[in-house]
């Protein structure tokens, strides 16, 4: 059992229905795909999840997009109010399978004229949409904004298309890696679409350029990965590692960096994880950089931080290298922990070529003189701060 490779995105939030379908053609060709569609369907209504199959093979059952896992396969649902189906193609011989609504499945089959063996049902009641008659009277249109057909392609610009285009499938991503075992190695989670509609089988809200503390999916492509020749990296120059500052007194932080061009920064609030990661032409990351300091217990604390409390965070957004900060009233007196975090312009960590790199960020530990009002001396040459 083979099933097409190209899939069509119709659903990209748990609550989303399809978009209306428009007629692109009606000929014969168009029409064997509709009879392709209604007899892959009626193929899927005889399946199960122990239904036996093999790697590659993808399928709709239950009304949820199925993929097959080690001989058996293992069903996703559809987000809310849509259902699997397999759907006939525009443009192109064959058929895809997508999560859809009903209303747009019948709609799909009318326009190519193909009608289900028996009493032409097609799943609304025996009835087509538009009562048998092709959608938009049977009269093609052009409509580019429709067109999910068009070989990828809207008005020749395929990021405005809803068709996943076979150049840009990954067929490694349908391997999940233990072919080469390794202890304690975990099996990849695997796709044949790219994992296009993966958020619909998680439950929650898409990222959707917001910053939803409480978790969400993210359907956006990780993008551009940079090559081991243009790895981003970062060193403090100022405080130095082990340095000393001085307590509630402003300082300026210098951060130096290669091979990030810096400058580069979205809306957080809109555009958080909002697109992919994309390089310059001379294929370095076009991002920017932060500055969080962490209080710490002692120089020597071994116990882990929490993320969620920091003494100083900065994005620094500025073009220039090295970048700069004011830590203005300065910190309280401590040990802290400074690191960068550099991130690309739609604020997601940096990504690059290789799993084995050196680290792309820096940390340095820092001390606070302060004075106390006696002024006394410790046995490690620093003030001790005392609280009065």
């Amino acid at each position: 059992m083979k099933f097409s490779a190209v899939f069509i995105i119709l659903v990209f939030t748990l609550s989303a229905s399809a978009k209306p379908f428009k007629v692109i053609r009606r000929d014969a060709a168009a029409e064997q795909n509709g009879k392709d569609a209604l007899a892959q369907n009626d193929k899927f209504a005889t399946l199960n999840e122990n239904s036996p199959c093999k790697v590659g093979d993808q399928a709709c059952i239950n009304n949820g997009f199925a993929q097959c896992v080690g001989g058996k396969f293992v069903v996703q649902p559809c987000a809310g109010g849509t259902i699997c189906k397999a759907l006939p193609l525009v443009n192109a011989p064959g058929t895809s399978i997508a999560c859809t609504t009903q209303a747009d499945f019948d709609q799909r089959i009318a326009a190519t004229g193909a009608k289900a063996a028996g009493n032409n049902n097609t799943g609304n009641g025996g009835k087509t949409a538009n009562d048998g008659k092709a959608a938009n009277d049977g009269k093609a249109t052009n409509d580019a904004k429709n067109n999910t057909g068009n070989a990828g392609k809207d008005n020749g610009d395929p990021q405005k298309s809803l068709t996943l285009l076979d150049s840009v499938i990954a067929k490694g991503f349908a391997n999940n890696g233990q072919d080469q075992p390794a202890a304690g190695q975990v099996a990849s989670l695997t796709s044949t679409n790219n994992f296009i509609n993966f958020c619909a089988t998680t439950k929650l809200p898409l990222t959707d350029g917001k910053q939803i503390k409480t978790g969400s999916c993210n359907p956006a492509p990780m993008g551009v990965i940079a090559a081991t020749t243009n790895m981003p990296s970062a060193k403090f120059q100022f405080p130095a590692n082990n340095g000393q500052v001085t307590a509630k007194k402003s300082f300026t932080v210098k951060l130096a960096l290669k091979h990030l061009e810096t400058g580069h920064f979205t809306n957080a609030n809109e555009n958080y994880f909002g697109a992919p990661q994309v390089v310059n032409k001379g294929g370095d990351i076009q991002g920017h950089s932060h500055v969080v300091i962490e209080k710490l217990t002692s120089l020597s604390q071994t116990e882990p931080t929490d993320p969620t409390k920091f003494a100083f965070f900065k994005g620094l957004n500025a073009a220039e290298n090295p970048l700069t900060v004011d830590v203005t009233n300065g910190l309280d007196a401590g040990a802290y922990r400074m690191c960068s975090i550099n991130a690309a312009a739609n604020h997601q960590p940096v990504l690059v070529a290789v799993a084995q790199h050196g680290s792309l960020d820096d940390c340095i530990y820092v001390s606070n003189l302060a004075y106390s009002a006696s002024g006394c001396l410790t046995r490690n040459g620093f003030f001790q701060f005392t609280a009065k």
